[in-house]
């Protein structure tokens, strides 16, 4: 009899920890109530202690319990390693997806939209504000530019070699690797055929890329983009200096003395980029040209024309000898007398 009583004690407690077992297991799989609609943005650095990363759950509104949530990883998930990184949670995520996260390494993607026409700097610029990378780290790899495989760059540094598009990069992506994804895509667009038709032109790629980026900071329009490249590779051969504002501008940059504006004292700038005072192409592209920009370089239009001043409406007037240059001028000027009187009196 007692023997009896002692196997219904042993299977009551047993039932009773099964019980309690599986509340608690499930307990801690299940998600925590949230107390917010919003997704959770946690960064995990290189490095971070397993048990910090099931506090910051908690602490998060992930984990219900840190320690149990770990004790749970450890036993029913193997220990499988976790990956630093940059996650975003639900707020109701299960304790068993944040660990899939975590195990797989879904960091969280950021989409960097580089526009034709930017100096490295300033493309550096719009990742770091997205919290990839550092300057320095950007500056250092931006002077390294035999970063892949493949004839090397002649350059010292990569100016005008990084493709303006749409990158998708991680808060852990290197800034080298970057920069190597940036370099390689130009490779894919400088294409062998456009550096046919650069040789044609007698033109190193270097200097073709010089060429389009001078090109792509004097228009917006595709239709002049070949028309302002036969300008300037017309005065080229005929040994005349460009004149190109552009280039002074990349000069006062280099020398954080751009002020927003361009003054006539600015042309005086002593710098090989100045194309007032130094005839010939400037030392190397002042800018990273987009694809347009490319072709046009090494695909002029066939004009002889050899100025162009702007018309005031994001358009040039093109001449071929300095009388006519100077008639454009006065007519660009009447422009924008005209719009300055056609505008609207302030309120």
């Amino acid at each position: 009899m007692r023997r009896h009583r002692l196997r219904r004690l042993v299977f009551v407690l047993g039932l009773l920890a099964t019980v309690v077992l599986a509340t608690g297991y499930l307990w801690i799989r299940a998600p925590r109530l949230p107390g917010s609609t919003e997704r959770v943005v946690v960064e995990f650095p290189i490095g971070t202690p397993t048990r910090q990363i099931f506090r910051t759950l908690q602490a998060e509104g992930i984990a219900r319990d840190s320690l149990l949530a770990e004790i749970y990883y450890r036993t029913f998930r193997h220990g499988v390693p976790l990956r630093a990184g940059e996650y975003s949670f639900s707020p109701g995520e299960p304790l068993d997806r944040a660990i899939d996260l975590l195990e797989h390494g879904e960091v969280v993607k950021h989409v960097v939209v580089v526009p034709e026409g930017l100096t490295n700097a300033e493309c550096f610029a719009l990742f770091v504000q997205q919290g990839i990378g550092t300057e320095q780290g950007f500056r250092r790899a931006s002077r390294e530019p035999n970063l892949l495989p493949g004839p090397p760059l002649a350059t010292a540094d990569l100016e005008g070699f990084l493709f303006p598009d749409t990158y998708v990069v991680t808060r852990s992506t290197p800034t080298r690797e970057v920069v190597a994804t940036m370099v390689e895509n130009f490779r894919r667009h400088f294409t062998p055929e456009l550096a046919r038709r650069a040789e044609a032109l007698g033109l190193t790629m270097r200097q073709a890329v010089t060429v389009a980026s001078l090109v792509e900071k004097e228009t917006s329009l595709p239709e002049e983009r070949p028309h302002v490249a036969a300008v300037y590779l017309n005065r080229l051969k005929l040994g005349m200096r460009l004149q190109c504002d552009p280039t002074v501008i990349y000069a006062l940059q280099e020398r954080r003395e751009w002020i927003g504006r361009l003054r006539r004292s600015d042309l005086e700038v002593d710098s090989p980029y100045n194309t007032y005072l130094y005839s010939g192409l400037p030392p190397g592209p002042i800018c990273n040209p987009g694809a347009a920009a490319l072709e046009a370089a090494v695909t002029p239009s066939p004009s002889r024309d050899l100025y162009f001043v702007a018309r005031g409406d994001g358009g040039h007037y093109f001449s071929r000898t300095y009388a006519d240059h100077l008639a454009m001028i006065e007519k660009s000027r009447a422009n924008a007398a005209v719009a300055a009187d056609d505008a609207e009196p302030p309120h």
